[in-house]
């Protein structure tokens, strides 16, 4: 992905931080294997680390899936000290947040699902030009 498109889907994630009311700590849009193509963090190995841990859970969580015959769509996580990790799963990519302790869940996941689209199609993907590519290969 070019520089100049993962400036873009930075700008849009930063929408979502500033929505959120800085409920979100680190956020970052990463392909499926992990890879990080973007994100908003207090350091880069902090989104690299959430990127790939993220990846992970999703792929365990995907072979349960299997047994319901369906995909994984979004993930939260609560830890003992209140923060969250939301992982939400787009077209062969994913965004994940981490969150500050005790955080408007409602409101984070308001606006993330507001914004998915706008990441998917900032980021191209699933997207041939202007019109979604089908899911039925076939």
């Amino acid at each position: 992905m070019s520089a100049d498109k993962s400036d873009q889907v930075r700008g849009v994630l930063a929408k979502i931080i500033k929505e959120t009311h800085d409920a979100i700590v680190s956020i970052v849009f990463a392909w499926r294997d992990g890879i990080p193509v973007a994100y908003v963090a207090p350091d880069q190995p902090q989104a690299e680390f959430l990127a790939v841990a993220s990846a992970a859970a999703l792929g365990s969580l995907d072979a349960l899936g299997d047994i319901f015959n369906s995909k994984v769509k979004r993930v939260d996580v609560e830890f003992e000290n209140g923060e969250h990790i939301v992982i939400s799963s787009l077209d062969g990519s994913f965004i994940a947040l981490s969150t500050t302790p005790r955080p408007n869940l409602g409101l984070i996941h308001l606006v993330l699902r507001k914004y998915e689209e706008d990441v998917v199609r900032t980021a191209g993907v699933g997207y041939a030009g202007p019109a979604r590519l089908s899911q039925d290969t076939g």
